[in-house]
């Protein structure tokens, strides 16, 4: 939380969009939750945006959840507007454009995901809804990735979904792997994380840092960095909160450019 760049992001996003962007980092806990939001209120705030561990806790205390969000169980975008707090979730968006712009079609592949908070839920998600066969899920607490598995095994049948040990060696077929946690951002990375798939696979890692993450090092495939997530999170955020609407073809434009604006910081 400490070390954020959204607060620059959302800066950069104001001098190129024309709405005016006041960002700030609040850190509460899952308890005070609900006199965070109320505080948020009382300050006039538009909206904000909800990192881990919160993705999941904050639904019930909202008044309206997107179709997608609820049925994706995480959000990490409130608007504030007339008293009433409005859920959604950008992530699978991010992840989406990410994707595409890398080049990767999920469909007929195998992919890993390490995590099964709100992050692996919006990509396995995206993953599953863009015609992956196979997903697995790695995590530390054997019981929540189990049932992350069996939900989305009812949501996406056609996708197959299996739960993993954290530190087991992921298939051979898989060609896009998942780092879904915070580690390599803040901790190292696990046991059986630093794999790699054959030629030409594809590496998302939503943690991200300046000059790059341990979880992209040394990959023969495509890198796809926490960066580019995070400002294709923020362009969907901005919108939410009740930014212009840029068009998908300016999206990745617009995230080049903020990137490029980051690059000194």
């Amino acid at each position: 939380m400490r070390n954020s760049l959204s607060p620059l992001i959302f800066k950069i996003l104001s001098a190129r969009s024309g709405a005016r962007f006041e960002y700030s980092l609040l850190n509460t806990r899952g308890p005070a939750l609900s006199r965070t939001l109320e505080r948020m209120k009382a300050l006039g705030w538009s909206g904000c945006n909800v990192t881990l561990p919160l993705k999941e806790k904050i639904i019930p205390f909202l008044d309206a959840v997107s179709g997608e969000a609820r049925a994706l169980g995480a959000v990490n975008a409130v608007r504030i507007k007339n008293g009433r707090l409005c859920g959604c979730n950008t992530d699978v968006s991010a992840v989406r454009f990410a994707l595409k712009e890398a080049g990767c079609r999920p469909r007929g592949r195998e992919s890993v995901i390490w995590g099964a908070g709100g992050a692996a839920r919006a990509a396995a998600w995206a993953l599953a809804r863009g015609g992956a066969v196979a997903v697995e899920i790695h995590n530390r607490t054997a019981r929540r990735g189990t049932a992350l598995a069996r939900e989305f095994s009812a949501l996406f049948p056609r996708t197959r979904f299996a739960a993993r040990a954290f530190g087991a060696v992921p298939g051979a077929a898989a060609t896009i792997f998942v780092n879904a946690t915070p580690l390599g951002m803040y901790g190292p990375l696990a046991r059986g994380m630093e794999c790699r798939g054959p030629s030409g696979s594809f590496y998302l890692d939503f943690a991200y840092g300046r000059r790059g993450t341990p979880f992209l090092e040394r990959r023969d495939g495509t890198a796809i960095a926490g960066l580019d997530l995070l400002v294709y999170q923020a362009l969907k955020s901005a919108e939410w909160f009740g930014g212009p609407r840029a068009a998908s073809r300016e999206i990745v434009k617009l995230k080049n450019d903020i990137k490029r604006c980051l690059a000194p910081f």
